[in-house]
């Protein structure tokens, strides 16, 4: 009776260690997933890993606080059109914001590190280094990633670590990207 009841607790112990190796690794597994919907230039596939409406929003209220920081303050007297530039800017980066956060969008700010279109200031002498850039493009995309908590990560270019693609738990072992920190 004894050896039954240590092979039923070490059963529960080994599915337990399973269980939390999972939920710790759930990430990690994300994000390969990610490189490779990215090697294949497979929005679809990396749309799965985004949570777009949350995404648009957080975006939209960077953006915003961004802008209010550099525009006058609407009650601001002596600007009468304080409000009337916020106003317009409120619009023109729902807009914006609405037509970049697609699959499409957010496979090219995964893909450069930018939320935007990048623009390449390349000369016809940087292109004949294509072989190297290859190479570099590869250590450019190698990301890390560290854990702020049970059901968030923060995960960015060994490159870049300054600017970061934010992921949240969806369910216990799914996580979608929720909001870029630049």
């Amino acid at each position: 009776m004894k050896s039954s009841k240590n092979v039923v607790i070490a059963a529960v112990t080994a599915v337990a260690l399973a269980i939390a190796v999972l939920l710790y690794a759930s990430p990690y597994i994300a994000m390969h997933s990610i490189k490779k919907a990215m090697d294949a230039q497979d929005a679809d596939a990396l749309a799965q890993y985004v949570d777009f409406p949350v995404l648009r929003e957080n975006l939209k209220g960077k953006m915003m606080s961004s802008i209010a920081n550099r525009l006058p303050k609407s009650d601001d007297s002596s600007n009468p059109l304080g409000g009337i530039g916020q106003a317009l800017g409120s619009i023109v980066v729902g807009a914006a914001v609405d037509n970049l956060v697609s699959p499409a969008g957010v496979m090219m700010m995964m893909q450069t590190g930018q939320f935007g279109p990048k623009v390449s200031q390349s000369t016809p002498a940087q292109n004949e280094g294509a072989a190297s850039a290859e190479t570099k493009n590869d250590a450019a995309r190698s990301f890390s990633l560290t854990y702020q908590g049970f059901s968030k990560v923060r995960v960015f270019r060994k490159s870049q670590p300054g600017s970061a693609f934010i992921f949240h738990r969806d369910g216990l072992m799914g996580w979608k990207l929720v909001n870029v920190d630049t």
